[in-house]
């Protein structure tokens, strides 16, 4: 089993230190996630042991090669017991994160969760993705949605515009605001095609996500996936 140690190490190796005080986070976060998968199926049961590397570190590998802006505000759509927004934000600890998950029984958990790990500037909210980004409060307020397991790619690309403030530009390794972060596995081809084709998208790329420590996973199949948004006035959706 990859312990906290060895999470400590490949992020080392690949530019990014995780502090005594971080590593002790992501080992509490574990063990409230653990505990509450009990319960329910936040995580799959037969990836409990590999926490370190196919989640936490699945989460975070993108900072690696990209950084985010300094206190950014956030949404984590789909976000089950909350990944990636929470490794995302150990490590951005002024970062403002919104948590949203359809299912009550998973927000109630996660805002469990978020309370013991002391993260003020985050809240757990219950709602659909596509309804959410509609309301006042919520839309074009967001600098990022980040989504790891939410559903089809174009689907995400669909209900997180709304969610969006307009994108920055290029900004030098950067991710600029007003950009979807998509942690993606498997084949999406025929996904990404679609998001691309949608009229209110300006671009989508896939980055590659290759590390140092890599060979050493066998999760390796997740693709990082930038969506950027043309400006439209009506900020209404494709």
């Amino acid at each position: 089993m990859k312990d906290v140690d060895w999470f400590v190490s490949i992020c080392a190796a690949n530019g990014l230190k995780i502090s005594d005080d971080q590593a002790s986070m992501f080992e509490k976060y574990r063990t409230l996630l653990l505990a509450a998968n009990r319960e329910l199926n936040l995580i799959s049961r037969k990836d409990e042991d590999n926490f370190y590397p196919n989640h936490a570190l699945n989460s975070i590998s993108f900072l690696f090669l990209k950084k985010l802006i300094p206190d950014a505000v956030m949404v984590d759509l789909g976000t089950g017991g909350g990944l990636p927004g929470i490794p995302v934000h150990i490590i951005y600890k002024g970062m403002q994160l919104t948590f949203v998950d359809s299912i009550m029984k998973k927000t109630a958990a996660l805002s469990g969760i978020l309370q013991e790990l002391g993260t003020q500037r985050s809240r757990a909210v219950n709602a659909r993705a596509e309804e959410l980004s509609k309301k006042g409060d919520f839309q074009a307020h967001f600098d990022y949605v980040i989504s790891r397991a939410a559903g089809k790619l174009d689907d995400v690309a669909k209900w997180s515009r709304g969610f969006l403030k307009d994108s920055g530009g290029d900004s030098f390794g950067t991710i600029p605001p007003g950009t979807l972060i998509v942690l993606k596995g498997g084949a999406f081809d025929e996904e990404l095609k679609h998001t691309r084709s949608m009229k209110s998208v300006a671009s989508a790329d896939v980055v590659d996500t290759t590390f140092q420590g890599m060979d050493e996973i066998y999760n390796k199949e997740k693709k990082l996936v930038l969506i950027t948004y043309k400006k439209v006035p009506s900020r209404s959706q494709n």
